[in-house]
């Protein structure tokens, strides 16, 4: 099993934590509590439809330690986050130094790499929640459906 940093939807709560809760209800997963990033990134919301993204750019101005939960998942748990985050064709997965239950320790989290630099000039966040930052999902749209909608928003995105 490995360990797992999420910070955004995955996270309790949040649209696409019926990931997570599949593999918890089937034994293959196992929450191990809060984590922060030891190094400072930028959270962003950004897009229509109000995504967060973990921009690969650790310790630049903007950035901020980021809260997020940690979970032990099998290979197949892991698989299916790659399949949802796009990986590695719109995040990334990287093994990232995650501070939880004051230990150190390197885990894989999702990034994005090669973003607009416009990500850079929003607002960023220690946490994220729906609930504060607002999403589409709730009206049903989880994500641009049709390749001219998708297109656009990874146009929007990334470089």
């Amino acid at each position: 099993m490995q360990r797992v940093f999420v910070y955004g939807t995955l996270k309790s709560g949040q649209h696409n934590h019926h990931l997570i809760q599949e593999g918890l209800s089937s034994g293959e997963c196992r929450y191990e509590g809060v984590g922060v990033t030891e190094l400072k990134y930028p959270l962003v919301v950004a897009s229509h439809w109000k995504v967060p993204f973990l921009l690969d750019a650790p310790d630049t101005p903007c950035a901020q330690n980021v809260i997020g939960e940690v979970y032990l998942v099998t290979d197949a748990i892991l698989k299916k986050l790659d399949e949802l985050e796009a990986h590695p064709d719109f995040y990334t997965r990287c093994q990232v130094p995650i501070v939880t239950n004051a230990k150190l320790e390197t885990m894989w989290c999702y990034l994005l790499q090669d973003f607009k630099p416009h990500l850079l000039e929003l607002s960023t966040h220690t946490k994220y929640d729906s609930e504060v930052h607002g999403t589409l999902h709730e009206s049903g749209v989880k994500r641009p459906l049709d390749e001219e909608t998708r297109k656009k928003f990874i146009e929007e995105i990334k470089r």
